[in-house]
């Protein structure tokens, strides 16, 4: 999200930290085939189990507070110099790239 809309709209994005840390608490607590059974039909195609088993491959990377690793925006910049030319010799404040400010006010 660009900062400048963030800035503006704080109160909207709480609501959407509200909810995808709400989404995050929910999904530690299903299956990979609970969560399967409450996305839209489609998003299986390929079949339910194999959509099943695509979900639980990819739990590990979500928290469950949405807080993100210390070691989280590193790894995303050392994968993005990885595949963009433009990044390769860039030197990047991660401080300023991300924060923690909505997730770490949600309520409970």
């Amino acid at each position: 999200m660009n900062s400048g809309w963030v800035d503006d709209h704080q109160a909207t994005v709480q609501k959407l930290a509200n909810a995808f840390v709400k989404t995050l608490k929910w999904m530690a607590q299903h299956t990979p085939e609970q969560i399967a059974a409450q996305m839209p039909a489609d998003y299986a195609q390929g079949g339910a189990d194999l959509y099943a088993q695509s979900i639980k491959s990819t739990l590990p990377m979500f928290t469950t507070d949405g807080v993100m690793p210390a070691d989280g925006p590193a790894t995303v910049l050392n994968v993005l110099k990885a595949f963009n030319p433009n990044l390769q010799n860039a030197t990047v404040d991660l401080s300023k790239t991300y924060t923690t400010q909505f997730v770490k006010s949600v309520t409970p």
